[in-house]
């Protein structure tokens, strides 16, 4: 598979990334909290001409479509997606409203936009730093420029539950079968994930099933690095930036947005790792570690999964790395990661009783937002 997301799409004819919007009205309160959050009032949509790209089958997009934009273009690689979102937006009155089929790469657009948002599509590409660069081009001069990340340490969970469903996987199963294989697996857990909005099989589907092959991680401080040449960073979901500066001080070319972000992040990173707790501020020397040692072990899942089963002993010896390096500061998720491993350990039976693990999640993807200098 070359094209991340895509490829996989298409050949299962899935866009698996649906919302519950049952009651549109929470939908829409879950949305407007995130978009405050990274500095995007109601008020900033109205009218505005906005790009947005991975739309997925446009259930989050129908509170944009909402606000009444002057210009919404949404653009998808994956063809059932993009004729689920042409069909879930159709009862929108916008002005100029395009629902575009195309390659992000291969996308070109003579307009610039007030904001371009780009959620849960540039993490996991092949080459996500390059994406970016092209998405965030389409940003007008003073526009927002709107991402979603995601990291090792955030991504820490998951990445025990997909090798736990993958030894219960075979390569001839077929794609139906591997769902009801791993939904008795996980089911379970994911009932303990406050907010969840997504149905179990299309989170099975996207988080577990999806192959990774050379699938990237795509971080903050990633995306503030590309950027910071023309973008000051805005906000972030959650927030962890801790600015004191008097603002008559912050001018000319000392505002230092950027730089100020990273030194926050690397001492915040450690509250990505489980959502139930907020943590102390912490060292940065300890959150490089973290986040280090969690890309690490990203990339030796990768390995396994794209066939070198033993480096399994590798991945279980780096997570426990990590409750060890993290066992004082959060002693609960050292506690479910302990748990974790000896239930990889056992071969992960379904019918084993877990009491730490099926309650520890990460806090998945985060967003950042960025105003174009």
């Amino acid at each position: 598979m070359k094209t991340a997301f895509v490829d996989f799409y298409t050949k299962y004819n899935v866009s698996p990334v649906s919302q519950d919007i049952s009651d549109l009205g929470k939908h829409f309160q879950r949305r407007d909290v995130l978009l405050r959050s990274l500095g995007i009032p109601s008020v900033l949509v109205r009218n505005a001409e906005i790009l947005e790209f991975g739309p997925g089958s446009g259930h989050n997009s129908t509170y944009i479509a909402s606000l009444k934009p002057a210009k919404y273009y949404l653009v998808d690689g994956n063809l059932k997606g993009v004729k689920d979102t042409k069909e879930l937006l159709s009862e929108y009155d916008i002005d100029d409203l395009k629902v575009i089929h195309s390659l992000f790469l291969k996308y070109q657009s003579n307009s610039l936009f007030d904001i371009v948002w780009a959620e849960g599509c540039i993490p996991h590409q092949n080459d996500p730093i390059n994406i970016l660069k092209h998405l965030s081009s389409f940003t007008a001069k003073n526009g927002i420029f709107v991402a979603s990340t995601n990291n090792g340490i955030s991504y820490l969970s998951e990445m025990i539950r997909r090798i736990a469903s993958f030894m219960h996987l075979n390569d001839n199963d077929l794609f139906q079968d591997k769902i009801d294989t791993i939904r008795p697996l996980l089911k379970g857990h994911l009932q303990n994930l406050k907010g969840m909005s997504r149905p179990v099989d299309d989170w099975i589907i996207d988080s577990i099933l999806q192959p990774l092959h050379q699938s990237k991680l795509f971080s903050i401080p990633d995306a503030i690095e590309t950027l910071k040449k023309d973008y000051d960073i805005y906000s972030t979901s959650p927030k962890f930036i801790s600015d004191w500066r008097w603002y008559k001080e912050v001018i000319g070319d000392g505002k230092e947005f950027n730089q100020l972000a990273l030194e926050c992040y690397y001492k915040n990173n450690l509250n990505l790792i489980d959502y139930r707790y907020e943590f102390k501020s912490h060292s940065a020397e300890f959150g490089q570690k973290l986040e280090t040692l969690c890309s690490e072990i990203w990339d030796t899942m990768c390995l396994i999964q794209n066939g070198k089963s033993s480096k399994i002993n590798i991945f279980i010896e780096k997570v426990n790395d990590v409750s060890k390096l993290i066992k004082k500061k959060a002693p609960e998720t050292s506690r479910a990661i302990v748990e974790s491993l000896h239930w990889l350990e056992c071969g992960a039976p379904i019918s084993k009783e877990l009491e730490y693990l099926p309650k520890w999640w990460g806090r998945g993807q985060q967003y950042v937002s960025f105003i174009k200098k």
